[in-house]
């Protein structure tokens, strides 16, 4: 009896009851792995009475529902559910706007109709509200019958229902990086901003309209380096500083010659020789001369209030407490190390009282991570309004990671919007046989509208800052989401479904307000209605070069038939450049980690990978691009990738990428999904300095693009 319960209030808490893999299995959803999901979720899954409580709560109507979306200039009716209901009710509304002004009214009405459920019989009412222009709205409701008076609240989003996407913006072109991977004779050891700058400069001379860098979020550093986790999405890496930029080094050049002198520039010589990013070296470094430069900074200006000390004050202001939290969340790891779950229970609590005393305790220690922040923001301004300058219509191109880790910054500022007990993932694949576990905790879908989608609203908004477009990672996790359990393998998980009517209106308000594009990365199992679904709203669809086929026929999608409003490029940082895509070597590396599953799977692989380079051969002779007589080459070369990328950039897409790895002729793949230590993930660096190429050529892949009557064509350099 107990075990239909646990099924019947997972089938209501959005626990899908069975996935399929990549191959087409099914695979069933245990009764354990819904009651441990259950319990992430704040249920009591192994008592019957709550089982059933919390069943009828949810068969029953709410008196309001917690989130309601609704359409811009159009007038709209809030359905409102009475128990115990009354031939006429009256209603006091309240209205509240993002700028806090209230509009109060009274009405009266009948119900609507009558409706029977588990809880007894309800009244449903019907409450009428004016057009409203977009954005959010908080709406209370006080219902008076019978003597007897009920309260409810909802989080109303007005929208347009589309994303920003500006009219006649014609085919564009741009370059996306991976920014810790440049070699530069500037840099300390890991791309930073100043290369940054050099990049756009050059990218832009050639016609280019964006440059798209791998997420910028802050990383558990030096631990932990992939910028697909995070600990924060809200904030940066300080890793990608221009420290030489900020007006404070300058001040321990002078003041401290032996820091920034000899022994610096030692440090940092060593640091740019290493064959993969040190991580902890730069770390070290970077801190070491921050910290001084904070020092410089709280004297000289934040405690004597000059201009500069006034502007981080607004900053700190502006951001609120969101901005406090990461900081004193980042203080405290200093002291207890990164993790909040692993701290004394008292510092748990970001409103508790052991974190007030400790921020009134540590000022300095808190507004040192302010200070950085204030730098990384001021500097991605700077970046942005650079490539405006420059003519690029598109400007920089941020990415945004899935999730955030657990125990990071983010789960500790607003830990009532996550599960903490499960992780995030994906079912077992081609990369990950037995699944993957993310280490991500999910947003709780039921918490998000109860509260407003706080944390989802700050995280996008927050991303589009100085960005003129932006790629959600795994957008099909705005429908639906891989949950693991605490403790189990990924293939014992479950998809739970989310709120993404509400998510995506809240995407398509915060993109018109920051006028910047949203790419969707609708990659992998795609549910059906999906895509319409997120191009329906002018979200542009991400499409690859090699994952484009007229299934089930592996033949490559003719470039006329590629959507329109889509983002294409040739690969991703977890699948081969086109060098090493030619010459096999991201197969030969999975076969001497041994991540094949038998010498089988590997033969497989390689059968796959030649019938691919056929196809590609014989679509770009029948598109004119290669001669007819034009064999297979044993490895890449540049008359080959440019006809690969002419390919593609005669799609109607609005967008093509060409990845800087490509440009390089690069072999190396900057991540192996399926590995950790084994493949240096995230360390690679660029074959090349950035001043062995930067401004010295390009223009014949920019004219590439061009003969495709794609682009604003090169100027020059």
């Amino acid at each position: 009896m107990e075990e239909s319960l646990v099924h019947e209030l997972a089938r209501l808490a959005g626990v899908m009851p069975y996935y399929f893999d990549m191959w087409g299995n099914r695979h069933e959803v245990s009764v354990e792995t819904k009651k441990a999901l259950l319990k992430a979720m704040g249920f009591q899954a192994d008592r019957g009475k709550s089982l059933r409580r919390e069943i009828e709560k949810r068969l029953s109507p709410p008196v309001l529902e917690p989130s309601i979306v609704a359409r811009e200039d159009v007038a709209i009716n809030i359905p409102l559910f009475l128990p115990s209901f009354a031939d006429e009710a009256g209603f006091r509304l309240c209205l509240e706007d993002e700028k806090k002004s209230v509009e109060k009214f009274s009405i009266r009405r009948a119900p609507e109709e009558v409706l029977d459920a588990p809880g007894g019989r309800y009244g449903k009412y019907v409450l009428p509200l004016g057009p409203l222009k977009e954005g959010y709205y908080s709406l209370s409701v006080a219902a008076s019958f019978r003597g007897r008076r009920i309260k409810a609240g909802c989080f109303l989003i007005v929208t347009r229902g589309e994303c920003f996407l500006p009219d006649g913006y014609g085919r564009a072109w741009g370059m996306t990086l991976a920014l810790h991977e440049i070699r530069s004779g500037g840099n300390w050891g890991i791309g930073d901003f100043r290369d940054l700058r050099a990049l756009i400069d050059w990218i832009s001379g050639l016609g280019g309209d964006f440059a798209g860098i791998l997420p910028l979020h802050d990383v558990p550093l030096p631990d932990r380096v992939s910028p697909y986790s995070p600990l924060s999405r809200l904030y940066r890496n300080c890793l990608f500083l221009d420290l030489e930029g900020a007006p404070e080094f300058a001040s321990i050049k002078n003041k401290n010659k032996k820091e920034a002198g000899p022994a610096l520039a030692r440090e940092i010589a060593s640091l740019r020789r290493a064959k993969y990013v040190d991580y902890a070296g730069v770390y070290a470094l970077k801190q070491r001369v921050l910290r001084q430069m904070f020092r410089i900074f709280y004297k000289k200006h934040y405690l004597k209030r000059t201009e500069r000390g006034r502007a981080l004050s607004t900053f700190k202001k502006r951001q609120g407490q969101s901005l406090l939290d990461y900081a004193t969340f980042m203080a405290l790891g200093e002291v207890f190390g990164q993790g909040w779950r692993n701290w004394p229970p008292d510092f748990r609590d970001p409103d508790g009282q052991a974190v007030r005393k400790f921020r009134r305790r540590e000022p300095q220690r808190v507004l040192f991570h302010i200070y950085v922040q204030w730098l990384i923001e001021g500097q991605l301004g700077a970046l942005a309004r650079r490539a405006a300058a420059d003519g690029m219509r598109a400007g920089l191109y941020f990415d945004l990671a899935v999730g955030v880790i657990g125990g990071g910054a983010d789960e500790w500022g607003f830990k009532d919007s996550f599960a903490i007990g499960a992780a995030a993932g994906a079912p077992p694949d081609e990369f990950n046989r037995g699944g993957q576990n993310w280490g991500f905790s999910p947003f709780l879908p039921e918490k998000m509208r109860e509260n407003g989608f706080r944390i989802f609203i700050k995280t996008i908004r927050k991303n589009l800052e100085h960005a003129g477009m932006l790629r959600i990672d795994h957008a099909l996790g705005l429908f639906r989401l891989f949950w693991i359990p605490e403790g189990m393998k990924p293939v014992e998980g479950a998809y739970v479904k989310y709120p993404s009517e509400e998510l995506l209106a809240i995407l398509a308000i915060e993109s018109r307000r920051a006028k910047a594009i949203i790419i969707a990365e609708d990659l992998g199992t795609v549910e059906p209605g999906v895509r319409e679904a997120l191009m329906g709203r002018k979200m542009l669809s991400y499409r690859l070069f090699y994952y484009e086929r007229l299934y089930p026929s592996p033949a490559l999608t003719p470039p006329g038939q590629y959507p329109p409003r889509a983002f294409c490029a040739v690969n991703t940082h977890d699948l081969p450049t086109l060098y090493g895509y030619w010459a096999e070597k991201d197969i030969e590396v999975k076969r001497s980690l041994s991540l094949y599953p038998s010498e089988q799977a590997h033969m497989d692989d390689l059968a796959a990978r030649r019938r691919d380079k056929e196809i590609i051969m014989d679509t770009l002779k029948r598109e004119g691009l290669i001669p007819d007589n034009y064999t297979i080459p044993g490895k890449m070369n540049e008359e080959l990738m440019l006809a690969i990328y002419r390919h593609l950039g005669r799609t109607p897409c609005l967008f093509v990428g060409m990845s800087l790895e490509d440009w390089l002729r690069s072999e190396e793949q900057p991540n192996l999904p399926g590995t950790t230590d084994a493949y240096p993930n995230w360390r690679i660096k660029t074959p090349a300095p950035l001043e062995s190429f930067i401004g010295k050529g390009g223009e014949f892949f920019a004219r590439a693009f061009t003969d495709e009557g794609r682009g604003r064509g090169g100027r020059g350099q």
